[in-house]
């Protein structure tokens, strides 16, 4: 008996002792990231069949189990990676908030200041206060080009910025992948080496990893026989068992400043699909760049290229005070075009802009596909941020306000072919904001007037009223009939309008290299690396002459030509030209002049050029007249005619006439200025439903509305997950009163136990005893 009492304590000893260290090992790791409180598991001993009776043997340690509820578990890693998903989402978001918002550093206080200066010109576009306009004009045009070129950079720097948290998340991933397929192995051994018992610790170490992983991408966990296979985003393996399929960060095939992830499969890099990585900091930092950032920079870019095109366009109508056309205002980039790394051929696309006023805010792809049997091959156009599609067989294709067409490569340059499957990526408008600035820097270049003007004589006897006019299109360039050979003529400053009564027609000539087509008398001077040569045309040649006489002019590729006050620079493009080559300089303000006269008997108009076709506007009605017909008059209508229009009022007597001629000077108009200051409220942008200022601030806005968005997404994600980790630690998490409370309790068994080994020992001495 004493024997079976000495067991039972013996046995009760050992329960209260391994009660003892795991309450401590609990209150040991109660701040340990991850540890799931443990408990200890006993049962009775099998009892011992004495005399009918069963008499208990005493307690046996089952096992030390962890208290982990694995559903809860999934809602934590769940929560985790909703909540840092909208938390890097918002903490990126807030940035471009934060500076769109600021009125200091925002683009609608410099844009107001620009118009407001160019309406100061349209007040005094003369004298000295136009002389001051004209400069506030300039510099407030340099403020506004500059705050876009500013917002545009710190676009790029965010964006740079996502790529590095991008590179550093994939680095994190990694690590906790590595660390869970470690752990898998070791739990495996240990699992072996003890029988099966759990070596809890590994498990909890291992979840708390899975937990961690959570936070930077969205998991999900497969249990094969005890080992964690996990996968990300739709089902792409990240571990498996003791495997880690390692990620890597790329630059994308199709934009090499774009970060994407990529993953190692038959020793080949796989890129994946940003979209179909989802939740946590890496879902997050994703989604932000391809929904906001990413339109936050085309929608940047479209407002700088509408304000830059449209302000270009309508200058480039006027006259400035040279009496030359107005050249370019602003400068900006065009749309870039990216050939995807697996492509085949060195093909690349030639995308311009058709119409800015139909711009959107997208990407596109353009891919280049096989006909299904006979049907030829195609081109796919995709809308990146709604994937509309458009296909044309061939190009030039326009969609979007966007001219597709292929672009000459190579050198010399050639138009490539694309094979098929070959795709590229145009972004038209991403670039353009921080590449925008003033194209001019001399107050005389600004173009506030108009180069047309008319005149009613005197000796009219009606009280008819012809308009000044405008230009509403493009009237005169300088042309050159063989750009392809000798190259591009670029016109100098000293280009003016009463420069050439008529178009001068040069020609190459070889044997020697000359320019032929100056008239005889002409003074051409040729300027070289700084080194200037006069030359007089002649009908003889005379090289011992001061200066030489010559029939033609000696060409060099990239001298600067000289002649009668028009300057220019020819450029071999790509090669040397070929005998014969020609092109032509006319005046920048080919204004033919004209006469009109008024017919009673007929009610028209007569005498408009020979080659003009007219069109007369009367309310919403718009009536074409092919050349040479007489045009009706009707009062209050806009006639128009070789890119000019003019409004027509009051009482014509027969035989009065109106006389159409080139401004002789762009002094004291203001007519293009006005029209100018009218683009700030003209609906130019979004097919023409809304202005610069409506476009920027739908940016702002869209801008503002996700930033409030996400914030209230985070508030609540973040509250998802403190009752997720709530309802985990009230199940797992370790309790100090309770473990205190349950150190009393083994501290109290274990002293019972020690004192019932002390009444075995005693019985079985007097046992002894009793036998001697």
């Amino acid at each position: 008996m004493g024997t079976n009492i000495l067991g039972i304590g013996q046995s009760a000893l050992a329960a209260a002792q391994m009660g003892i260290a795991t309450a401590g090992h609990n209150i040991a790791n109660v701040n340990t990231p991850g540890y799931s409180r443990q408990i200890m598991l006993q049962s009775a001993a099998a009892a011992q069949n004495v005399g009918g009776s069963f008499i208990g043997q005493g307690t046996v340690i089952g096992e030390v189990r962890r208290i982990y509820n694995e559903f809860i578990g999934q809602q934590v890693n769940a929560t985790q990676s909703s909540q840092n998903y909208a938390a890097a989402y918002l903490n990126q978001v807030q940035q471009i908030n934060n500076l769109v918002a600021d009125p200091a550093a925002g683009i609608s206080p410099a844009m107001q200041e620009f118009f407001s200066a160019i309406q100061n010109l349209a007040a005094s576009p003369n004298g000295t206060a136009g002389a001051a306009a004209r400069q506030a004009v300039l510099s407030n045009g340099a403020s506004l080009a500059s705050r876009i070129k500013g917002m545009g950079a710190r676009l790029d720097q965010i964006s740079d910025d996502v790529s590095n948290r991008i590179g550093q998340t994939v680095t994190g991933i990694n690590g906790y992948a590595q660390q869970i397929a470690d752990l898998n192995d070791s739990i495996e051994t240990a699992q072996s080496v003890s029988g099966g018992a759990a070596p809890n610790d590994l498990l909890d170490m291992r979840d708390n990893a899975v937990t961690e992983l959570s936070k930077l991408v969205s998991v999900s966990v497969v249990n094969q026989g005890g080992k964690y296979n996990i996968f990300m985003g739709t089902g792409q393996p990240l571990v498996l068992g003791a495997t880690v399929n390692v990620l890597q960060p790329t630059n994308s095939l199709t934009d090499p400043s774009r970060l994407q992830v990529s993953y190692e499969s038959n020793g080949a890099l796989i890129q994946l699909n940003e979209k179909n990585i989802t939740g946590g900091e890496l879902g997050g930092l994703f989604a932000f760049r391809s929904n906001t950032l990413d339109t936050a920079r085309n929608s940047l870019g479209r407002v700088a290229v509408s304000i830059a095109t449209e302000f270009n366009d309508q200058h480039k109508l006027g006259q400035d005070l040279n009496g030359q056309v107005g050249k370019d205002f602003f400068s900006i980039s065009g749309p870039v075009s990216t050939p995807s790394g697996l492509n085949l051929s060195t093909a690349n696309m030639a995308v311009s802009y058709s119409d800015v006023g139909a711009l959107t805010t997208s990407d596109y792809r353009v891919q280049y596909l096989a006909g299904v049997g006979p049907a030829p091959n195609y081109y796919k156009i995709t809308r990146v941020s709604d994937g509309s599609v458009q296909t044309s067989e061939t190009l030039p294709a326009v969609v979007d306000g966007l001219s597709f067409n292929l672009a000459a490569v190579g050198s010399p340059p050639a138009v490539v072919a694309p094979t098929v499957n070959d795709e590229f990526m145009v972004r038209p408008t991403a670039l353009a904001a921080s590449s925008i600035s003033l194209a001019i820097t001399d107050i005389s270049k600004i173009a506030a007037a108009t180069p047309v003007t008319t005149s009613l004589p005197s000796t009219n006897l009606g009280s008819g009223k012809f308009s000044t006019g405008v230009v509403t299109s493009a009237v005169a360039t300088t042309s050159n009939s063989a750009t392809a050979v000798i190259g591009s003529v670029t016109v100098g400053d000293s280009y003016k309008s009463s420069t050439l009564a008529s178009p001068l027609n040069l020609s190459f000539a070889t044997a020697p290299n000359s320019l032929a087509g100056f008239p005889i008398g002409a003074l051409v001077s040729v300027t070289n690396g700084g080194v200037t040569s006069n030359y007089q045309v002649a009908a003889v040649a005379a090289p011992a002459a001061t200066p030489p006489q010559v029939v033609n002019v000696p060409y060099t590729s990239g001298a600067t030509v000289t002649y009668g006050g028009v300057s220019f620079v020819i450029k071999d493009n790509p090669a040397a030209p070929s005998a014969g080559d020609t092109f032509t300089l006319a005046s920048s303000l080919p204004i033919t002049p004209t006469t009109l006269t008024y017919n009673s008997a007929g009610n028209n108009f007569t005498g408009f050029p020979a080659n003009a076709n007219v069109t007369v506007k009367n309310g919403n009605t718009t009536t074409s007249y092919v050349a040479g017909s007489p045009i009706p008059y009707i009062e209050g209508s806009t006639i128009s005619f070789n890119g000019l229009s003019f409004n027509v009022s009051g009482a014509y007597a027969n035989g009065d006439v109106v006389k159409i001629t080139g401004n002789p000077s762009g002094s004291g108009d203001n007519r293009n200025a006005g029209l100018l200051a009218g683009l700030q409220t003209k609906n130019t942008m979004a097919s023409g439903t809304t202005s610069f200022q409506g476009a920027y601030g739908q940016f702002v806005s869209n801008v503002g509305n996700k930033a409030n968005e996400m914030m209230v997404t985070t508030k609540a994600e973040t509250n998802l997950l403190a009752q997720a980790l709530k309802a985990q630690q009230s199940e797992s998490g370790v309790n100090l009163d309770e473990e205190a409370a349950n150190l009393l309790r083994y501290q109290q068994a274990y002293q019972a136990a020690g004192k019932l080994m002390q009444i075995a020992s005693q019985l079985f001495d007097a046992l002894l005893a009793l036998g001697r």
